[in-house]
C-alpha cells in the first residue's frame, strides 16, 4: 500500500505522522486510565501521601476521587497528570522547532507533535516538569534537527529523549504515590522484583498475566497496556506503517533468548523469567511497536529487519538478566540496535552485491 502525498497536517511524512497518532490513540485512553488508577488506589491505602503539587490539584479540581473511584474518577486523574506533560512537551517541542524553521527559512516541520506524545508516554506520571524540557530539547534538537529535521534522521527522537533523562536522572524518586512501583525511568519495578522472589514476587504485588496484559500495573504511562499496544499494532500493520518482519523478529529473538536463559541458568532471579513475562512486563512491546519499527530508526532491507528485530529482542533479555540494576533494559537496548540499523543495511547490501559478482565470475 502506498501512501500518497498531501497537504497540511500529513506532508513530509506523507500520511504516516497522522497514521502513527491515530496507533497511538487507543495506548494514550489506557495511559490515562491506568496512571488514574494507580495514582487513586495509592491514597486509599496512604491518603497522606496526596502531594500539592499542579497535577494532584488539578485532579482534586476535576472532582476525582479516591473513595469508590470509578472510571470518571481513573479519567480525569489520568488527564490530571498526562495533560500538564504533554502540554509542556508540545510547547517546548514547537518551540524549538519554529526556531529551526525560523532559523533555516523552512516550513515548521511537525514531527515534534508525534515526538511529544511518544516521549511524554515514556514517562512516568511523577516525572518533574524540568526533566520533561530537558528531555524533549534533547529529542528535538540532537534527535532530529541536527540531521536536517523530519524523516532524515536515523535514531527515533523520542527514544533519544528518554534515554538522556534515564541517563541523567538514574536515581529520581520522590513522594508522589505515582512513584511507588517504579524504577525511575527505566520503567517498571516489576522485573526487579522477578529478580528478587520470581512470580511470588510478582503475585505479591498484585501482579499477573491478566493484569499484566491489561495494564493495570505500574509503570510508565504508556507502556503498561500490551491490550492497547496490540491495536495500535495491527493497525500499522494493515497501512504498511511499520514492518512485519522487524516486529516479528523482535519477538522471536526475546522469546528465544528468554528459553535459553530458561534452560542454561541458574533456576533464580531474571534467568528464570518466562518469555511470555518478558513480553508482559516493562516497555517491550510498547518499545518494539513504536520505537524499534520506526521508519526512520530501523534497516530498509529485509534481512537486515531479521537481524536488527532479532538483536533487540536478544538484547534486551541478556540485560535483563546480566544487570538486576537496570529492570527494563528496553531503551538502552533499541538505542544501540537503531545506532547499528545503517551498518546493518551496509553489511546486508554488500554481501548482496558479492553474490551477484560471484554468479557471474
Amino acid at each position: 500500500m502506498s501512501i500518497k502525498r498531501s497537504s497540511g497536517f500529513f506532508d513530509g511524512y506523507r500520511g504516516l505522522l497522522g497514521l502513527r497518532l491515530l496507533a497511538l490513540l487507543p495506548v494514550t485512553v489506557a495511559a490515562l486510565l491506568n496512571t488514574g488508577y494507580q495514582y487513586l488506589t495509592r491514597l486509599v491505602s496512604n491518603p497522606d501521601s496526596v502531594g500539592d503539587d499542579v497535577r494532584s490539584r488539578i485532579a482534586r479540581a476535576l472532582g476525582a476521587g479516591y473513595a469508590d473511584a470509578g472510571v470518571y474518577d481513573w479519567l480525569v486523574a489520568g488527564l490530571a497528570h498526562m495533560l500538564p506533560m504533554l502540554a509542556l512537551a508540545l510547547v517546548i517541542g514547537g518551540l524549538w522547532e519554529w526556531l529551526i524553521a525560523r532559523g533555516r527559512g523552512q516550513p515548521m516541520a511537525r514531527g515534534f507533535v508525534l515526538t511529544a506524545l511518544l516521549f511524554t508516554l515514556l514517562l512516568p506520571g511523577a516525572a518533574p516538569f524540568y526533566h520533561i524540557v530537558f528531555g524533549i530539547s534533547f529529542a528535538v534538537l540532537l534527535g532530529s534537527a541536527i540531521f536536517g529535521g523530519d524523516g532524515r534522521t536515523f535514531l527515533s527522537p523520542a527514544l533519544l529523549g528518554i534515554a538522556i533523562v534515564q541517563v541523567s536522572f538514574p536515581n529520581i524518586s520522590g513522594a508522589h504515590p505515582l512513584w511507588e512501583g517504579l524504577a525511575g525511568y527505566a520503567g517498571s519495578n516489576a522485573i526487579a522484583l522477578f529478580h528478587r522472589g520470581g512470580e511470588a514476587a510478582l503475585a505479591g504485588a498484585g501482579i499477573d498475566l491478566g493484569s499484566a496484559f491489561i495494564g493495570s500495573v505500574a509503570g510508565s504511562m504508556g507502556t503498561t497496556s500490551v491490550l492497547a499496544v496490540v491495536i495500535g499494532a495491527a493497525m500499522l500493520l494493515v497501512t504498511r506503517v511499520i514492518a512485519w518482519r522487524l516486529l516479528l523478529a523482535q519477538v522471536i529473538g526475546l522469546i528465544v533468548v528468554a528459553t535459553l536463559c530458561n534452560l542454561l541458568g541458574e533456576g533464580s532471579g531474571a534467568s528464570a523469567m518466562p518469555g511470555y513475562w518478558h513480553l508482559l512486563l516493562g516497555s517491550f512491546a510498547f518499545g518494539a511497536v513504536f520505537l524499534a519499527c520506526d521508519p526512520v530508526a530501523s534497516c530498509c532491507t529485509n534481512p537486515g529487519r531479521w537481524i536488527q528485530g532479532f538483536l533487540i529482542g536478544a538484547l534486551v533479555v541478556l540485560i535483563r538478566v546480566v544487570n538486576a540494576n537496570h529492570p527494563d533494559a528496553v531503551i538502552p537496548a533499541m538505542l544501540l540496535a537503531s545506532i547499528l540499523a545503517p551498518l546493518i543495511d551496509h553489511a546486508v547490501i554488500a554481501s548482496n552485491i558479492r553474490q551477484r559478482a560471484g554468479r557471474h565470475v
